[in-house]
């Protein structure tokens, strides 16, 4: 699945839609007393402002392209204070799901403890307004998600920015001009790529303001590759390796009919094969993948369960190989923002490993990016892991944003 042409292409000379909303569908509200119950009980002491009026969910449908440059209609949350948003746009970019249940259009105000609620709570008041894009292939589109490739996925944030100011305007809510960008784990990845594509033409006139991507695989074939086959001795860790492994397999199957028994054993192979089309939770998905690779002697280590040759081509970066070719084109290190950008990692992440933000941040160095412009900042709370990290990204990015700035 080579998707090197479509974005270069895309960029250059994309079609734009007459009518780029979809439609609007109101998705439900969230009170001031009950938002700002919870937002004491999941941020407790990190808790940012506390909400001053209701706040309104909205289901958006737009159009964009998928991984193969065809019109699609996405979907993604919208998410408006009624008494508004002066200082702007705020892009929620979520990590890796399989499960299209949880995507942030199907939110509805009462769900506890996701990950949309978590960044519902650390934006949705103190004056933004916060849009939450589902991806390809997740929300409403019935395509494949183009796992975990930044560079593509990038763009159905982008397409979704016009919709949403053009939904505020028809609601009469006051959306300030800014734009502000983020993302956690896979969607750190996302929103990266989202910022660089929109320094670069034909997406320049959205200038965004600043942004803060949290524990994002951004060096897909170097310290995401290797963390993925390193061995562990955490069971949950492994769980994880195995889902992400098999996911990415999935995605390049169904996209280029690739032979998944030229990657992993044939017994895994087969369980890759169907149990990511059968309707099952991200748990779901997770346990039996991992007791798939468990009997067939995987012992803590996603290697023992890959063939010889994915193991040649993922330690050597063969970009002959398919796979490895889409990793390394969506690798989103080597540039130079020039945006204000926070890059937050976990120090004791086992599931995207701070390597990969230790790698972006030291690129752009070398390309003579100073703390001016990109800043990282590191969680030492040992007690977190890559799940419960999010709360405290979050609330480190929310102070972030609130910086005045231009």
């Amino acid at each position: 699945m080579s998707f090197l042409w479509l974005v270069v292409g895309m960029a250059l000379c994309r079609t734009v839609f007459a009518n780029p909303l979809v439609s609007v569908q109101k998705a439900g509200t969230v009170t001031a007393a009950y938002f700002n119950g919870r937002l004491a009980a999941v941020y407790g002491k990190l808790a940012p402002a506390a909400a001053t009026g209701p706040t309104d969910l909205y289901k958006i449908r737009y159009n964009s392209y998928d991984a193969k440059g065809k019109a699609v209609v996405l979907s993604g949350l919208l998410v408006l204070p009624r008494s508004g948003a002066a200082k702007g746009l705020l892009v929620f970019a979520h990590g890796a799901i399989a499960d299209r249940r949880p995507s942030p259009s199907r939110y509805s105000g009462t769900e506890q403890g996701s990950e949309v609620e978590s960044a519902l709570l650390a934006f949705g008041a103190g004056g933004y307004g916060v849009m939450m894009p589902d991806y390809l292939g997740l929300g409403d589109d019935p395509g494949v998600h183009p796992y975990p490739l930044g560079r593509v996925n990038c763009l159905s944030v982008v397409d979704m920015i016009g919709p949403c100011r053009t939904a505020a305007r028809r609601l009469k809510v006051a959306l300030g001009p800014k734009l502000f960008v983020s993302g956690y784990s896979e969607g750190g990845a996302v929103a990266l790529w989202a910022v660089r594509m929109m320094e670069e033409k034909p997406f320049a006139s959205r200038q965004v303001t600043s942004a803060v991507t949290m524990s994002g695989p951004y060096d897909l074939t170097g310290a995401t590759a290797q963390s993925l086959v390193a061995p562990t001795t955490n069971k949950a860790i492994f769980a994880a390796r195995v889902y992400f492994l098999s996911y990415l397999l999935h995605s390049v199957y169904k996209a280029d009919g690739v032979k998944l028994t030229n990657y992993v054993k044939p017994a895994l192979a087969a369980v890759i094969v169907r149990v990511f089309d059968q309707n099952l939770t991200d748990e779901q998905i997770i346990k039996r993948l991992a007791l798939a690779a468990t009997l067939l002697g995987a012992r803590n280590s996603v290697e023992r369960v890959t063939t010889p040759y994915f193991s040649k081509v993922l330690h050597s970066v063969d970009a002959r190989d398919p796979v490895i070719r889409d990793l390394l084109q969506n690798n989103c290190t080597d540039w130079s923002p020039r945006t204000p950008v926070l890059l937050i990692c976990l120090q004791s992440d086992g599931i995207v490993v701070p390597a990969n933000t230790q790698k972006a941040v030291q690129t752009m160095r070398a390309r003579g990016i100073g703390a001016g412009v990109v800043q990282e900042y590191v969680i030492s709370d040992t007690s977190l892991n890559h799940a419960t990290a999010i709360i405290p990204a979050l609330a480190r990015a929310r102070k972030f944003f609130d910086l005045p700035r231009p």
